[in-house]
């Protein structure tokens, strides 16, 4: 089964995905975290590219020690940046004054949080910072700034993209099954294609969103992540099909480097188009030209049939219309496709036509 995260477009991992994964509930990182923070202390903690953070500061003492929560802790109580290694499981040093390009731009105001900003632009490191006035964690990555929310809100906010998400996926149903009788009917166009990818983008995208609030929760997510999985379960691979249904190439391997170019396109420049375009149409084309399909969405539903049975098929009759014509002879030329039971998969898809 494909998952949304195989078709997603590099550039949608987030920056932080990463480092938030080290200090999310359940980890030994958040426990110690916690801890600073009910104390009302302040922190600064370089995480990985050890060596290119030690080249920027001063001072400090080495530890070369195991990491625990309770000794993070301790050491959070002295001055200065305390720094771990790249899999944050042994504490290089403590009390480590760091002294990063005092030119680099930063929005930061607490002396804290300008070298926080500073390391994470000069070097490759994770910085968080703890406020102890306001405590508050911000995480820093490459010069730019998170600021944790509380788990309540991260548990609002994940409830909130579960119910988008919901609605949206009802949404996208409707209007698959429309899109499944104009096809049948061979009345697709340009107008219609262009509508049932933008829900499928906009349905994976609002999900890569929501399952980043969940990665956040960690330990804490509970039944989200069940509940998201649920909602995003065959999505992927319905708009993988979509795409080869229309694409200028039926290929596999093209449906997903079409969809991760879909996916890349900004929200405002999603249109009829640009879809087209995506899809392997170089010429601007009428919202009122009719498409087309191959067909392999509609086929996927005839469980008889696996992916390259399918792909035979397909491969045989060019498009579903010429599927549909021969349905009614009891689909006389699967033999050429080396397919058996023709006349059952014809009674199925009979069937198939008959539940839409």
């Amino acid at each position: 089964m494909e998952n949304v995260r195989t078709i997603l477009p590099d550039n949608t991992q987030d920056l932080f995905d990463s480092a938030i994964g080290r200090v999310a509930p359940g980890t030994l990182l958040r426990e110690a975290l916690d801890m600073i923070i009910s104390a009302q202390n302040g922190a600064l903690i370089c995480i990985g590219d050890v060596k290119a953070v030690l080249t920027i500061g001063d001072g400090g003492f080495r530890i070369d020690a195991p990491f625990t929560p309770q000794r993070l802790f301790e050491l959070s109580k002295m001055d200065g940046a305390i720094v771990l290694s790249d899999d944050g499981e042994q504490i290089v040093c403590a009390n480590f004054h760091l002294n990063p390009d005092p030119t680099i731009v930063t929005q930061e105001t607490g002396m804290r949080h300008r070298s926080a900003a500073r390391t994470s632009a000069q070097t490759e490191s994770i910085v968080i910072a703890i406020s102890k006035r306001r405590t508050q964690t911000t995480i820093y990555r490459h010069g730019q700034a998170l600021t944790l929310d509380p788990d309540d809100i991260l548990l609002s906010k994940s409830n909130q993209g579960i119910l988008a998400l919901q609605n949206a996926k009802n949404n996208l149903e409707k209007a698959v099954i429309r899109q499944s009788f104009i096809e049948l009917d061979d009345l697709v166009t340009v107008v219609d294609v262009s509508d049932v990818l933008t829900r499928f983008v906009n349905l994976v995208r609002l999900a890569a969103h929501t399952e980043r609030f969940i990665n956040y929760l960690g330990n804490n997510s509970g039944l989200l992540r069940n509940q998201l999985d649920e909602i995003m379960h065959g999505v992927t691979e319905s708009f993988l099909l979509t795409v080869r249904d229309y694409a200028g190439t039926s290929s596999a391997k093209d449906a997903k480097r079409i969809a991760r170019a879909l996916l890349n396109t900004p929200a405002d420049e999603l249109d009829g188009q640009s879809i087209m375009y995506a899809l392997g149409f170089s010429e601007p084309m009428a919202d009122e030209l009719h498409l087309h399909p191959r067909g392999f969405r509609v086929m996927s539903r005839i469980s008889m049939l696996d992916e390259a049975a399918t792909a035979r098929i397909i491969d045989e009759y060019g498009s579903l219309a010429a599927l549909v014509n021969d349905s009614k002879g009891g689909f006389d030329r699967l033999d050429n496709a080396g397919i058996n039971n023709a006349r059952a998969i014809a009674a199925s898809f009979r069937q198939l036509r008959s539940t839409l």
